[in-house]
């Protein structure tokens, strides 16, 4: 059998690179030794089944047998530079930087006149950090394409970055006599002359450039930003002002001076900068949205609401069909509390990216918190269609068909949020409590107290469903003491609830300790003066304490508020209580 071998020796003598022998922790790069061998026909044809079988488990997103079929290539043939290749870059994806630096450089040992092999070891050594061996593979790639000037710059980089700001700045001269005075060269050369501590230098390249162009507004930023970095506050206002004065429309020019004067204090005169710098498009929604997030900390501050509410809305006139915008126009409005403007923008956001679950998760919330519940059901089932594994929408929308009074889907949908893993333990206990309720309204009564027993096994504590299942024991006339005593703790636990303090009344009615019924409905009926049940009991109360013609007082509240209760109309009409 024949064999061939490969040999790549990083001469770090001859090519001054390295300096591996003076840095006593830093291991010494080894010499890399390839050996491959004569194919069969036979193997030949095996190498080239796996090459491609390879490749279509890497397009379709599995690196896992991608690797498996290009390693078995290896077995075959060691010196397969497409193999080696494919792994390192299978390697490097997956952030396993040691095994694909291994892999590729054996191949560009094989083939070292490759571009895109020596393309990829310099990307591996740059994310090492190893910019002296970035430095020898960025010589090789110039070697290989000398036209190609991005390799050249990165060279300068990596010399600036092993501290040879000497060697940096000849390339940099050396780029600028092939293309003249650029940004990337000028930003170049300014690192070197900061990290000196040359800011005179610094700012007489960029007078210069400034001088010789005076109409370009990017020049005066870059002399501005040197300024401000190097706390010369005064100088990069002035610098900046000239550049607003040659372009007033220019969104950095603005967010400079919006900089310096909040620095100084003048945040009404900065925000005014903001402000317009906002209604440029060209001005990154990003680094906008960063802005308008700033002043969530300082919530629910007056003034910082309305600036946020003012630029969340310059934001959707200036980008009027990115989700972004809306969404945190959303954001701001529901913050404030205008709960119709947030559930507009959330609504126009989906319309440009239905693709965003926190989007539709704020939504069902506002639609939930209006009681808007058909349009709960209706975005709940939408969202639904692409977020299928979102257990909090099956949440929502059972929530939704319940009180739209659809027990049987809410049923349905509240055991399908259970069958997610939900380490919210409030959450389960909620679901339980609504199935409680659901099997309730079905006088499935022993189907709703276990529901509701293992809500409170979960969560001994939920007022919801202490204060419901309570309520509908005592309307059963089942279990009465231990009604008593879970409405009780709801209402300690949440005072001042008026449809609390009403179940808490009805079940001291039931029990017939009518002057507690009658303390409790008081204070029901302070919390929420506008209900007619709480009317209703009230009458009820005065009846069984003798006073009728309170009874039929407050029964004709209760009427005026809700004349639809025939039963209600039967105690009006007869001046007598009926169960």
């Amino acid at each position: 059998m024949r064999f061939k071998f490969y040999f790549l020796l990083i001469n770090i003598c001859c090519l001054a690179l390295f300096s591996f022998a003076q840095k006593a922790k830093k291991e010494k790069q080894a010499l890399v030794i390839v050996t491959g061998k004569v194919l069969s026909p036979d193997d030949s044809a095996q190498v080239v089944q796996l090459f491609y079988s390879g490749l279509r488990e890497k397009v379709v997103q599995n690196p896992s047998l991608a690797i498996d079929y290009f390693k078995q290539i290896l077995l075959i043939s060691p010196d397969s530079q497409n193999a080696l290749y494919e792994l390192g870059q299978i390697y490097f994806k997956k952030g396993d930087l040691i095994s694909a630096k291994n892999y590729a450089q054996q191949a560009v040992t094989v083939e070292p006149n490759n571009e895109w092999y020596w393309l990829l070891n310099a990307n591996i050594y740059q994310q090492q950090q190893d910019f002296e061996l970035l430095a020898y593979a960025l010589d090789e790639l110039i070697k290989l394409n000398p036209d190609n000037l991005d390799y050249v710059f990165d060279k300068a980089n990596a010399y600036f970055m092993m501290g040879k700001a000497d060697e940096a700045f000849v390339i940099y001269n050396d780029l600028e006599k092939q293309i003249g005075l650029s940004d990337q060269v000028l930003q170049g050369r300014q690192r070197i002359f900061l990290k000196k501590g040359n800011i005179a230098k610094a700012t007489e390249d960029l007078n210069q450039l400034i001088k010789n162009n005076p109409t370009e507004v990017r020049y005066y930023l870059f002399l501005g930003d040197l300024y401000f970095a190097n706390k010369m506050g005064k100088e990069a206002l002035g610098v900046y002002q000239k550049a607003k004065d040659l372009d007033p429309e220019n969104p950095f020019t603005r967010m400079a001076i919006a900089q310096i004067l909040e620095a100084q204090g003048n945040d009404d005169e900065a925000y005014k900068e903001i402000k317009i710098a906002f209604e440029q498009p060209s001005l990154n929604i990003d680094q906008k949205v960063k802005i308008i997030l700033k002043y969530f900390d300082a919530f629910p501050n007056p003034s910082a609401m309305e600036k946020a509410q003012s630029l969340s809305k310059i934001l959707t006139e200036a980008h009027p069909q990115d989700p972004k915008a809306f969404s945190l126009y959303g954001d701001v409005m529901f913050q404030s509390n205008q709960l119709n403007e947030a559930e507009k923008a959330y609504t126009t956001a989906l319309t440009f990216n239905k693709n965003i679950y926190a989007i539709w998760d704020q939504l069902l919330r506002i639609q939930l918190s209006t009681n808007n519940f058909k349009a709960v059901i209706s975005t709940g089932e939408e969202a639904l269609t692409y977020f299928p594994n979102q257990f909090s929408l099956y949440f929502y929308t059972a929530l939704a068909y319940l009180q739209d009074k659809n027990y049987q889907q809410a049923i349905t949908y509240f055991n399908m949020a259970l069958s997610f893993e939900i380490d919210n333990k409030d959450i389960q206990a909620q679901i339980n409590g609504g199935l409680g309720d659901a099997h309730q309204a079905q006088k499935k009564y022993k189907e709703s107290a276990s529901f509701y027993e293992k809500a409170l096994e979960i969560s001994p504590n939920d007022t919801y469903v202490l204060n419901n299942y309570a309520y509908y024991l005592s309307l059963r006339n089942e279990e009465l003491l231990k009604a008593e005593r879970m409405s009780g703790l709801a209402n300690k636990l949440e005072p001042d609830n008026a449809a609390f303090e009403d179940t808490y009344a009805w079940i001291f009615f039931k029990i017939k300790k009518y002057y507690d019924a009658k303390i409790w409905i008081f204070k029901a009926i302070q919390h929420n003066p506008n209900s007619p049940t709480q009317y209703e009991h009230l009458g009820d109360i005065y009846f069984k304490l003798g006073d009728v013609d309170s009874a039929l007082e407050n029964w004709k509240k209760a009427f005026e508020l809700d004349g639809s209760d025939t039963l209600l109309k039967k105690k009006i009409d007869e001046k007598k209580y009926f169960d």
